[in-house]
């Protein structure tokens, strides 16, 4: 892949008239830190004859170093000047994780993005600045596939809806869910994939629900629902194992769902 253009935070590097670019060789290669390397803890037993899984845990997030410089097609003087260096630490050095999108020649890759934040080094000739090297830094040993919405109505209580998880990750994950209610009375939210039912009692016809599979926060749009001593704090879930994909959800009152996620991916662009 030849990536030449990048997204972040709502802004294209081309936006400033820069490109992705490489000054260290003539190959054009950058390396990239798999970050979804898997750590096997194990303790042996039998006289260490054989050694038994214990837990196994990500340890590293995605992390990467590329170069960008002025686009010579745009500009024949390619030094940067200090107010342009100025303007490209504002955009990309700040205190926070934000949204980067990589693309190339060859693939979209828009779909693909990251939670991202950048250092930066200035690359100089003599004393003129040329370029500069990002060291990017993510949150996650993966990347993120675009946002997957489910619009789901549940009318009552035989209902039931198929969502697949698109996820490449084998397990769990958090969804964002949305939930209109359509009657007063006790919801129970349940998925076939899962062995956890989500409960919350005292719900209220056109009651507005939100749980946030980011933050683990639930809210409610009726100022008299005590929902925090309502719910049994069993946030929604969908997931995948190796054969199966599929998550039947059902709900034990009638309901509208919005079900919001990103897949987890694994193709790095």
């Amino acid at each position: 892949m030849k990536a030449v253009d990048f997204e972040y935070d709502g802004q294209f590097l081309s936006d400033y008239g820069f490109i992705i670019c490489d000054f260290d060789g003539s190959t054009g290669a950058n390396t990239v830190e798999i970050g979804f390397k898997i750590t096997f803890n194990k303790t042996p037993i039998f006289h260490g004859k054989r050694h038994v899984l214990v837990n196994t845990v990500y340890d590293d997030c995605i992390s990467a170093t590329f170069d960008i410089c002025k686009d010579p097609e745009i500009y024949d003087d390619l030094e940067i000047t200090n107010d342009e260096f100025r303007d490209l630490a504002r955009w990309l050095n700040r205190r926070t994780f934000l949204k980067l999108c990589i693309f190339d020649t060859d693939e979209d890759y828009d779909s693909v993005y990251f939670n991202a934040g950048f250092n930066i080094e200035k690359i100089k000739i003599g004393e003129k600045i040329c370029g500069l090297r990002l060291s990017m830094e993510t949150d996650s040993p993966f990347a993120y596939g675009k946002e997957i919405v489910h619009n789901i109505t549940l009318t009552n209580a035989s209902d039931s809806y198929i969502l697949k998880d698109m996820s490449d990750d084998v397990g769990f994950i958090y969804p964002s869910v949305t939930i209109n209610c359509k009657s007063s009375g006790t919801l129970t939210l349940s998925n076939s994939a899962t062995s956890i039912n989500t409960v919350i009692k005292s719900c209220s016809n056109n009651e507005t629900i939100t749980l946030d599979g980011n933050t683990l926060n639930i809210t409610t749009n009726k100022s008299s629902h005590k929902i925090y001593d309502d719910f049994n704090y069993e946030f929604f879930m969908i997931g995948n194992t190796i054969n199966e994909r599929k998550n039947i959800i059902s709900a034990s009152i009638p309901c509208e769902l919005e079900v919001r996620y990103s897949p987890i991916i694994k193709d790095l662009p």
